[in-house]
């Protein structure tokens, strides 16, 4: 193991490469996704008025809906074909129709319908206009029943748990920045082990273990699992800090999810190439595999809702094992026990390359192999 350590630190220091995945790439790429969400809310996103009813009532909504920390009044129009055109050409991400007798029939006690055309395909500034429209009107419309004596209608009152203010660092700049670890870790396993078959200095490298595989292959990933584990950490840790969010269960057990990761990831990686022994073709699988896999995560769309092949694919790839875990231990307070799940099944991911210790005995003894792109 020591000779195989000593090896793999003269190839680490003499190839500029992997000083890019171990110690470049990990910090600019989550530090650009950190100044993708700095604001963690997003705040001001223009909208468009048409004003029908033009009473003290009306504009005292529209102060309302500007004075909103999620909207600005881009534009008052005078009718829906000039509100339209604006959200067609993209200036607006929603017309907010005031229609006419607003006020009059909030005095009665009726039910005033205030008109919202919002752009869906835009689906996170569409749910924010929503939410705050909503809130914006139901705020007013009480405003001025009560002023005038009239007692509002029965309300829901709603209580968000977990992430009330709406942030999305802690649903996604967090999460995305364990993707792209999680993608680095899989890409650096498959590189450092399928150039040694590419140069074909697979049988030094099988030599310098002393003949054992496991041997071989695991001091080859050492050094690069204990770094991302210690400075995956750090990382993740500096960016719970820059971006405000309090731990809320614990540490030990995210920790222990971390670990589970990066020995899943790198286990991924050379379960990939032994099964397959070509580096290209490997990389070119694995960037099928791991590059969606936070799409399959449940961090947007719930895993849970998700149907057949879909469903399957979420539960076969690493990722969603540790975000899952991440959520409820960073943000949920959750028990430790609801992490061993997720836990035994990204360890079960380590031992994949298990699977293919005889192709790997091909790899490393036969010549014949070694050499291929």
């Amino acid at each position: 193991m020591t000779r195989v350590l000593a090896r793999e630190w003269a190839r680490f220091a003499a190839t500029s490469r992997l000083w890019w995945f171990t110690l470049l790439l990990p910090v600019m790429l989550p530090g650009l996704l950190l100044l993708i969400f700095v604001d963690q809310v997003p705040d001001q996103l223009p909208v468009a008025v048409v004003d029908q009813d033009q009473s003290a009532g009306s504009r005292q909504l529209v102060r309302a809906l500007d004075s909103t920390p999620g909207l600005r009044i881009a534009a008052h129009l005078p009718d829906m074909n000039a509100a339209a055109s604006r959200v067609r050409q993209g200036e607006v991400y929603a017309v907010i129709v005031v229609p006419r007798d607003f006020a009059r029939e909030v005095i009665r006690a009726e039910q005033p319908r205030i008109q919202l055309y919002y752009n869906r395909q835009t689906l996170t500034a569409g749910n924010l206009v929503l939410r705050e429209v909503r809130t914006a009107v139901t705020t007013t419309a009480i405003g001025i029943g009560m002023a005038q004596g009239v007692s509002p209608a029965v309300l829901v009152e709603s209580h968000a748990l977990f992430n009330p203010g709406l942030e999305f660092g802690r649903f996604l700049a967090l999460p995305l920045a364990v993707a792209v670890l999680h993608v680095l870790m899989v890409v650096l396993a498959i590189d450092v082990t399928g150039r040694e078959l590419r140069d074909g200095s697979a049988g030094d490298w099988l030599d310098a273990g002393g003949g054992g595989m496991v041997t071989a292959l695991l001091g080859k990933l050492l050094p690069y699992m204990v770094w991302f584990f210690v400075f995956g950490l750090l990382l993740l840790a500096v960016l719970l800090r820059l971006l405000g969010i309090e731990f809320k269960g614990s540490l030990m057990v995210w920790i222990l999810g971390w670990l589970s990761l990066v020995l899943a990831s790198f286990g991924l990686g050379a379960f990939l190439l032994g099964l397959l022994g070509n580096l290209r073709l490997v990389t070119s699988v694995a960037s099928v595999l791991v590059s969606p896999a936070f799409a399959y995560s449940g961090m947007t769309f719930p895993s849970a809702a998700m149907e057949g092949f879909a469903s399957f694919w979420s539960q076969a790839l690493p990722l969603g094992y540790f975000l899952h875990l991440q959520s409820a231990q960073v943000l949920m307070e959750a028990p430790p026990a609801a992490a061993l799940w997720p836990v035994c099944a990204l360890l079960l991911f380590a031992l994949l390359p298990a699977l293919t210790l005889r192709r790997w005995r091909r790899w490393f003894t036969d010549p014949g192999s070694w050499g291929r792109a």
